[in-house]
C-alpha cells in the first residue's frame, strides 16, 4: 500500500505527505521516499500542505532521507507546512535543519536555481 502521492515537476521529484505521520506511518513514508531518493532525483521537494500531525518518529524519517537526498547529490526542502508541522520543527529545530518554503511555486523556483 503506497502512502504517498509522488509527482514530477521537471527534474523535481514533488511527495504529499500524508494527514497524520504517526509511528506506523511514519515507517512505511520512510520505505517509499527512501526508495525515490536511490533513484537521484535532481531535487526531492515534501509537500506538507495537509499535515495536521508528526510524531518523533516522522522527525526522524525526514532526517533520513533529507541525509539520504543530500548523500546522492540531489537539492532537498519542503513547503506549505501546517500551523502544528511549523511548531513542531521549530520546536524540534528541525527548520534549522531544512529548506522550508512557503508556497510550491516558491520551493520549485528556489530547487530550480
Amino acid at each position: 500500500m503506497t502512502i504517498c502521492e509522488v509527482r514530477t515537476s521537471g527534474k523535481i521529484t514533488i511527495i504529499l505527505i500524508p494527514l497524520q505521520v504517526d509511528h506506523v506511518v511514519a515507517m512505511t513514508m520512510e520505505e517509499e521516499i527512501l526508495e525515490i531518493a536511490a533513484r537521484k532525483p535532481a531535487s526531492l521537494l515534501l509537500d506538507f500542505s495537509r499535515t495536521k500531525y508528526i510524531s518523533s518518529t516522522g522527525l526522524r524519517a525526514l532526517l533520513k532521507i533529507a541525509k539520504a537526498q543530500k548523500a546522492g547529490g540531489g537539492r532537498f526542502g519542503v513547503f506549505a507546512i501546517t500551523p502544528f508541522v511549523d511548531h513542531i520543527f521549530s520546536m524540534s529545530g528541525f527548520s534549522r535543519l531544512f529548506s522550508i518554503y512557503t508556497t510550491e511555486e516558491e520551493a520549485i523556483k528556489a530547487v530550480s536555481q
